[in-house]
Order: C-alpha cells, then sequence, then structure tokens
C-alpha cells in the first residue's frame, strides 16, 4: 500500500507542499508509533539526504521552508571539512586548515545559492529555492562525506603516478548526476539540461573557490 501510494505520487506529481506532505504522512505512518515526532523529523531528514544521492527523491521531497534548509546549509559546511582530516599536509596547523576549509565552504554555499536562484528566477520558480537549496545542499554534504572516506581510505600522494585515481573520475560523475537530477527536478527539465547546468555549477565553484582562495591566503 505505502509502495503504491508513493508511486503514484511520482506519476501524478502534485505540488512540492502538497508532495512533501503526502510523502511525511507516509513515513509517519510507517514508522513506530512509539518513536517521538523529534525522532521521526530525525529520521525522515537523515533518509531523505542519503536518499537524494541515490536518485530516489528530490527537491520536491524536501520540508518547504527556511528552517530544513539552515540545517542542511549547516550540514554542509560539517560534512566539507572532513576532508581536512582525510588529506591535511603534515605539518600543517589543524586551525588554519579548518578555517581555510571554512571559508571554501561558506564561498561554495553562496555560489550554490546564487546558481541555483538564477536557473529558479529564469524558470519562474523563484519559490522554490528553499527546497532547492535544502537538497543540494544535503546531497553535497552527503557526497563530501563520501569524498573523505575514499581519500583516507585511497589516498592521492601529489607527484606520484595516482594507481587508484579512478575513483575520483567515478566519484565526479556520479556528483554530477546527483546534481543534475535535483535541478532536472526543481527546473522541470530533462535529464541532459540538467546534467549541463550541473556541469556548469562544479565548473563555476571549481574555478570561484581556487580564485578567492587564491587571493585570500596565497
Amino acid at each position: 500500500m505505502t509502495l503504491g501510494f508513493i508511486c503514484s505520487l511520482k506519476h501524478n506529481r502534485p505540488p512540492y507542499r502538497l508532495r512533501y506532505a503526502a510523502v511525511r504522512a507516509v513515513y509517519h505512518f510507517d514508522l513506530n508509533a512509539g518513536c517521538s515526532e523529534n525522532n521521526r523529523e530525525k529520521y525522515m531528514a537523515w533518509l531523505s539526504y542519503l536518499q537524494l544521492v541515490i536518485f530516489r527523491v528530490g527537491p520536491e521531497d524536501m520540508p518547504a521552508g527556511w528552517h530544513a534548509t539552515t540545517w542542511a546549509f549547516i550540514w554542509f559546511l560539517v560534512t566539507g571539512s572532513m576532508m581536512v582530516f582525510a588529506d591535511r599536509a603534515a605539518g600543517e596547523s589543524l586551525q588554519a586548515a579548518l578555517g581555510q576549509s571554512f571559508f571554501d565552504n561558506v564561498l561554495n554555499a553562496v555560489l550554490v545559492a546564487g546558481y541555483a536562484w538564477g536557473w529558479l528566477v529564469i524558470r519562474k520558480h523563484p519559490e522554490r529555492l528553499a527546497q532547492l537549496l535544502t537538497a543540494l545542499y544535503a546531497a553535497l554534504g552527503v557526497l563530501s562525506l563520501v569524498l573523505a572516506a575514499l581519500w583516507w581510505l585511497m589516498p592521492i600522494t601529489p607527484g606520484k603516478a595516482p594507481t587508484n585515481g579512478w575513483w575520483i573520475i567515478v566519484l565526479f560523475v556520479w556528483d554530477v548526476l546527483v546534481v543534475g537530477q535535483i535541478f532536472r527536478r526543481a527546473l522541470d527539465w530533462g535529464a541532459a539540461l540538467g546534467a549541463l547546468i550541473s556541469l556548469g555549477y562544479f565548473i563555476l565553484a571549481g574555478v570561484g573557490v581556487v580564485w578567492a582562495h587564491g587571493l585570500v591566503f596565497g
């Protein structure tokens, strides 16, 4: 019954707020009746974050409003700093590394917000910004954790021939597809355009963050 209900939502696609409320009701029905409201909300948040990166849900399934976006933004900043622990240079100050990482992540988050808002304005859907940013920050945070874990397990040393660099390519393709799927669903466009918009974001973020980092930290 639950699966059929969710499938019918995917095919009929009611408005963002209505669809989230309906899916939320299904999750509440399926969870233990003895669980507290707070635990259910946490469960749903973590589940939706993970489901974003396996293409099970989209921005329309995220909670409406800026409260959820704020928590997703914090998640994005925290997970983005994990690379500091996986790839900190020998002798580098942890405090300095975390400070630079925080700067990069905040700038990246600003670029994400500006880029997403620009496309929503073009498509005349600015009201979807909060849910789109929630989805983007949540998904990029999960992917940052995957990157940090893989880098820690299979590090790539600069100046040496990489023997396991294949996973960088695989992870980048996954990143592009996940972000493309989120943009595609928010903008009501096809998969190809979503992937191109996603690629545009990664180019913008890569160039912008590297340039600003070099300008500030040398």
